[in-house]
Formats: C-alpha cells, sequence, structure tokens
C-alpha cells in the first residue's frame, strides 16, 4: 500500500506510536504521532508476523486491533462502588445468559451515573481463546498501550466525526459487523459470518432493523444515520431497496473512506474496550516506573551539577576571601606594630605631672550646663506672644574690690579652675500684645521662670502694640 499521511481531529491517544491491525498470515501496521489535538497516521503497510515481532520490540508504544470471531456486547445497570465490583456484577450477568462455554474476558465502558451505587454501563465480552493474539508480538519487550477488537476501534474512529447515535456496516473478508455506537461508545453489536450466512443479505437487513429498534426500546435512542465501511456482499443500493438510507463514513476532513485506515485510526485513538492482558499490563507499569525512575534520575543529576556548580563558585569565593582575609591580617599587624613603637615612643617622653589638674578641669567641663538643655527649658515656658531675641549665659564673678593694704603679693599665682558654682543668664524678648495684657504675660512669664531660675533683675518696656524685656537671672549647679 503507498505511503498515506492522513490528520484527523482526536481528544484522547498516546503522543506517538504503532497501530497494528492484526490479520492472518499479514497485518496491516502504521506509525501514528500526537501533533497538538491531532493525530498523524502514516507509513502504512503490510508485514508478516516475523517482522511485526520485530517491530514490537522498536516501537515506542504499540496498539493492537484484533478481529474477534465470537464477541458479545450489552448495555446495563451495574454496582458502581469499585472496578472489582462493577465487574463482577457483569460476570454475573454474562453467566446467567449462558452464551460461553469456556472463559471469557471483559471490558466496559461507563455511559452515565444513576445514582451512588449504580451506573450504566456499556460492556464488551470475549472467549479467552480469541486472546492469545498478543503471542504475535514480543511481550517482554514491547509496551502495549491497547489490545482491543475491531468492532471497538471501528467505533472510536466513527465517534470522532459523528457523536450521534449511529449504526455503522463494516463489512471485511469474513464478517459483517452491525454495530450500533454513540460517540465511540458501542451499545449494540450484531456478527455475521459471510461464509456461513445463507443469505448475508437479509441477515444485515435484519440486524439494522433489530438493532434500531433495540436502541429506541432500551435507551430511547433515535439512530441518525447508517455507515457503510468496506463492501463485498452488501452495499448502499441493496438497503435502498428495504428503505434504509446509508451513506459511506469518511474521514470527512480529507476524504479518506478506506476501511484499513479507518480502523488504524481508531485503533490508535485507544478505544474505550481494552482487553490488554495483566501480564502486558505489568510490562506497562514497570516500564512506566522506569520512566519515573528515569525522570527522577534526572532531576536528581540537574541538582547535582547545580549543586556542584554552587559548590565550585563558593569554593572560589572562599578563597578569594581567604586570600584577603590572610591580607587584612598581615597589613594589621604591621599597622598594630607602629601603632606599639608610637606608644612606646610617646611613653617615654610623656609628661604626666600635670593630668590630674586635666581631668580636673574635664570634668569641670562636663558639669557646666549645656545651652541646649537651656533653652530648651526657657522654650518650654514661653506663652504664645512671647518671642525670644537673645539668651546669653556667663560665668558669675566675683565683684572687684580694692587690695588690702600692707598685703604681700604672694610668689607664685594660686591654681585657676575652670569650675564655677553659678551661672548668669540673660534672656531678652518681645510680648506682640497691647497693654495691659502685655504686663500680665511678662508676670505670668517671670513667675514661670522662677521654677528653675532665680530672677535677679527685671526689665519690662512698652512701646505702641508690643513690649520689650530683659531678664537677668542666676543659674545654679
Amino acid at each position: 500500500m503507498d505511503i498515506l499521511t492522513k490528520i484527523v481531529s482526536m481528544k484522547m491517544g498516546p503522543r506517538k506510536g504503532t497501530a497494528v491491525v492484526l490479520g492472518e498470515e499479514k497485518h496491516t501496521i502504521a506509525s501514528y504521532l500526537d501533533v497538538g489535538n491531532k493525530t498523524a497516521i502514516k507509513d502504512i503497510e503490510k508485514v508478516d508476523s516475523a517482522t511485526l515481532k520485530n517491530i514490537s520490540r522498536k516501537a515506542s508504544r504499540i496498539s493492537l486491533c484484533f478481529s474477534p470471531r465470537g464477541i458479545y456486547s450489552d448495555i446495563g445497570e451495574f454496582s458502581c462502588v469499585s472496578k472489582e465490583a462493577t465487574m463482577a456484577h457483569i460476570h454475573s450477568t454474562v453467566d446467567k445468559i449462558g452464551l460461553f462455554k469456556e472463559d471469557y474476558q471483559v471490558a466496559y465502558t461507563k455511559i452515565q451515573d444513576i445514582d451512588e451505587i449504580k451506573s450504566k454501563y456499556s460492556y464488551l465480552a470475549v472467549p479467552c481463546h480469541e486472546l492469545n493474539r498478543t503471542e504475535l508480538i514480543d511481550e517482554e519487550e514491547a509496551l502495549v498501550d491497547m489490545f482491543c477488537p475491531i468492532e471497538a476501534s471501528v467505533a472510536a474512529a466513527v465517534g470522532t466525526v459523528d457523536k450521534n447515535m449511529v449504526i455503522i456496516v463494516y463489512e471485511d473478508t469474513y464478517f459483517i459487523r452491525v454495530i450500533g455506537a454513540k460517540a465511540g461508545i458501542i451499545y449494540y453489536l450484531i456478527t455475521i459470518n459471510s461464509a456461513e450466512s445463507f443469505d448475508a443479505q437479509a441477515d444485515t437487513i435484519s440486524g439494522i432493523r433489530e438493532m434500531t429498534s433495540m436502541l429506541m426500546r432500551s435507551s430511547q435512542e433515535n439512530v441518525k444515520r447508517v455507515y457503510m465501511i468496506g463492501q463485498g456482499d452488501i452495499n448502499m443500493s441493496d438497503l435502498e431497496k428495504y428503505d434504509i438510507r446509508s451513506e459511506p463514513f469518511i474521514l470527512k476532513e480529507f476524504g479518506e473512506s478506506d476501511p484499513l485506515t479507518i480502523v488504524l485510526f481508531g485503533t490508535a485513538m485507544n478505544p474505550c474496550y481494552d482487553f490488554t492482558p495483566k501480564r502486558l499490563h505489568k510490562t506497562r507499569r514497570i516500564v512506566g516506573y522506569a520512566k519515573i525512575s528515569f525522570a527522577v534520575s534526572m532531576v536528581m543529576i540537574i541538582i547535582s551539577v547545580v549543586l556542584f556548580a554552587l559548590g565550585w563558585s563558593n569554593a572560589s569565593t572562599a578563597r578569594t576571601y581567604e586570600m584577603k582575609t590572610h591580607s587584612a591580617i598581615y597589613k594589621s599587624a604591621k599597622e598594630l606594630k607602629v601603632l606599639e613603637d608610637d606608644y612606646a615612643s610617646l611613653s617615654k617622653n610623656l609628661d604626666l605631672t600635670n593630668i590630674n589638674n586635666i581631668i580636673e578641669k574635664y570634668k569641670d567641663f562636663q558639669a557646666e550646663p549645656k545651652l541646649q538643655l537651656i533653652v530648651d527649658t526657657i522654650s518650654q515656658r514661653v506663652q504664645e506672644d512671647v518671642f525670644l531675641t537673645r539668651i546669653e549665659v556667663t560665668r558669675a564673678t566675683a565683684p572687684d574690690a580694692a587690695p588690702l593694704a600692707r598685703t604681700k603679693p604672694s610668689a607664685v599665682d594660686a591654681p585657676r579652675t575652670s569650675h564655677a558654682n553659678a551661672f548668669n543668664l540673660m534672656i531678652q524678648g518681645i510680648i506682640n500684645s497691647p497693654y495691659p495684657r502685655s504686663k500680665e504675660v511678662f508676670s505670668s512669664f517671670i513667675a514661670s521662670m522662677q521654677e528653675s531660675f532665680k530672677v535677679s533683675k527685671a526689665t519690662y518696656i512698652h512701646k505702641e502694640q508690643a513690649a520689650e524685656f530683659s531678664l537677668n537671672c542666676e543659674m545654679k549647679l
């Protein structure tokens, strides 16, 4: 078959892999790749069993589709408490029918919830001997993503184009399959063996009518369309004679109606019904764990590289700081040696005879009142209309006296000190108030100042709208 690439819309599916339709001696394969929300199907070809096994070892993921000779489909209300409970309920229902005389396997999908303990399900049942086709691949190395019957692949492909309830008539070399499906979910299924049927056309028409009736009776679903896929004993003109209107199913975007392409695409879509054996599920889990382990290992490697880079950078920085530290220590030692030499030199020539006098003078200086404290004390007592123009602090001096007669001058002046027990404080200002208000403010100011300083002299002169004043205070330590 010529190389074919078809891109159609999809909702689910692996990122890339190989889709396989298993046959008797030849098998049809194609690679698929998820591109955004679309899937590309390409490189369709037929291979033998040996080639298929070899390809299964190399494919990143593989989805298998098989054509069962015996398959049963139905819908029903079953327990939804757990997967195990659902499966057990479905098995019990199939056992009561008595359709299978050997072991069988069930795959199901939920249609809708009914209540907290029940839901409506669609299920397929296939005899176990039909599932042995997985032996055609290397089960130890192949990563099987899907193993589904051809009916599920066809329903999945049609469901990507038409979400309504439809009937699909799919015909291949051996079977005619009448499938009632909606959005990829199979409701009912009728399989007609072309070789064993006395009248395949009549059986097909009867099957379509019976399925239409069942869908309306049990599910209240109207069949919107009847699609034909493949052509052999049955064609659209035959159905038209019995008032059954049908149309060929086409992957509309590209006008492709080839049955094998449709089946391969549906298989790549990961249909709702998976019959992958448990042993292959284990392989998938192991591969999943391996991928997780690989991802974790890669993260650890990246973290190790980052930590190594940070360690290398920190080591380089530490070496730089170590060199700077040694340099600073060396420089400090040299400066300390110079300081010790200067101290030793000064100690030899230091005159300590006046040290006590210097200390006393420093203590006197420290004991003197600070101008900012004085200004702050005065400012706290100034009323709103008073503006200070001058604050002056002077040392108190003893009054000049005439020298006593017959006093001999001392040979050496007595030691002088900067210490004083009292200071003179002069405050001058203006009172911006008319008379006699200015007089009241001045009296209040004097009384306020008396709380901190003894007022020895006060002068008040009122001029027009303001008054000038002067206070001489004595400030004792």
